[in-house]
């Protein structure tokens, strides 16, 4: 996803952000949680460097992935930070992936200015991003420059369902195309949070 989408296309990606901020939310969230959604986004982009050279073009990514955002996955250079804390500034999991040449402190920039444009307006980094170029401007031109903020693809709140004053915690990834870094998040929640649902409804001795 780029800035070169079309206004429709850039309407229904917001559209979309919004859909996974309201409905990827815990029933509660622990530093366990925390442990196994971080090592859960780790091991989908190691999947994903093992995975992508493999399929051929955007109808063989979207098989696999339920979409093409991955088609461009930077293979052989692709390094990640992932960086989850509470909103109280408790850090719960730190951790690097990938190529470690092409992860550097500059990432731990990123990481910082997604987090506070997630906790100054509880909402993703990559949507508030894409909500300012739907308005014609850069999020820079927007006032959201680094170091203080960045409003790009990978920061995403972790609320709890029926808590509606603020998120508990935030989850950022920094280090590849900001599309990706916000879809690791996303496809990670999608697949952990179920997980979490089965384990709680499921019968204790």
């Amino acid at each position: 996803m780029s800035y070169e989408m079309s206004e429709e296309q850039l309407h229904e990606l917001i559209k979309q952000i919004k859909l996974d901020e309201r409905d990827l939310r815990f029933t509660s969230f622990t530093p366990e949680d925390a442990f196994q959604l971080g090592v859960g986004i780790r091991n989908l982009f190691n999947g994903l460097r093992e995975r992508v050279p493999k399929l051929a073009g955007e109808e063989e990514l979207t098989k696999a992935f339920g979409h093409a955002i991955y088609q461009g996955f930077p293979v052989s250079s692709a390094g990640i930070v992932i960086h989850i804390e509470t909103f109280t500034g408790h850090r719960l999991f730190t951790a690097t992936a990938g190529e470690a040449s092409t992860v550097k402190p500059d990432n731990w920039i990123w990481v910082e200015g997604k987090k506070n444009i997630v906790r100054r307006f509880h909402r993703s980094s990559y949507g508030i991003g894409r909500e300012c170029v739907a308005k014609g401007k850069t999020p820079e031109d927007a006032g959201y420059r680094l170091p203080e903020y960045s409003a790009h693809g990978g920061g995403f709140p972790i609320w709890i369902k029926g808590v509606t004053v603020a998120p508990v915690a935030v989850v950022i990834v920094s280090g590849l195309p900001q599309s990706m870094d916000h879809q690791l998040i996303v496809d990670s929640l999608r697949a952990y949070i179920p997980q979490c649902e089965a384990a709680i409804a499921a019968p204790t001795e």
